[in-house]
């Protein structure tokens, strides 16, 4: 009687646990397709879409569109500005796949872009409309660094941000909501390798 061989195929782009259920079991992919829906209702929505849905200080502090803080995070103003966010959160995201869980990924993102808005409130003018996924993007960023010690991935880290700040000119680009999205990701991803060391130590010795 001859056994059987079962072969299965290693992808490098998965985590072992995520095997079933490819796209909806990647924060990566979900942001990605929210994001891209999110693009393509505003460019048919037009001027009321964004009025309503980026943030702006004076209506936020003003009148109290709080639910801009969140959904300025999916909001890009041209193809070029969501086209670079979305692959520097396939790269990142997939980078923070591989160490982090899909709790703890959602965490660093979304903390890191709302504490990045939420700054940004006081720190740029009332009257300046702004959004952008790059400031939980650079938290993607933050968190990774603070896990990683491979030199070539901190490489692109590092050209990464470099063209997000070069590109930081242009209307609608939030610099502080990087700045502080960085800085929420970095602590966040601290004390996520922190607790994950604690418990592997406790482990080690239960």
């Amino acid at each position: 009687m001859q056994g059987s061989v079962r072969i299965t195929l290693y992808d490098p782009l998965q985590r072992p646990w995520d095997r079933k259920g490819i796209f909806w079991s990647s924060p990566t992919y979900v942001l990605i397709a929210a994001n891209t829906i999110m693009y393509v209702l505003l460019v048919v929505g037009g001027d009321p879409a964004y009025y309503f849905l980026a943030q702006t200080g004076e209506l936020v502090l003003g009148q109290g569109y709080y639910w801009q803080i969140f959904t300025s995070l999916f909001v890009h103003f041209d193809i070029s500005h969501i086209l670079l966010n979305m692959i520097g959160l396939f790269y990142f995201g997939k980078l923070n796949e591989a160490q982090f869980s899909n709790r703890q990924f959602y965490v660093i993102y979304f903390v890191s872009g709302l504490l990045g808005n939420v700054m940004s409130l006081y720190l740029i003018p009332m009257d300046v409309q702004s959004g952008g996924a790059s400031g939980a993007i650079f938290g993607l960023l933050g968190s990774y660094v603070a896990i990683s010690r491979q030199a070539r991935n901190l490489g692109v880290a590092l050209v990464y941000a470099a063209v997000i700040f070069i590109s930081s000119s242009g209307p609608g680009v939030n610099i502080f909501a990087h700045l502080f999205g960085l800085l929420g990701g970095l602590l966040l991803g601290l004390l996520f390798v922190s607790t994950r060391r604690s418990i592997e130590y406790s482990d080690s010795y239960s």
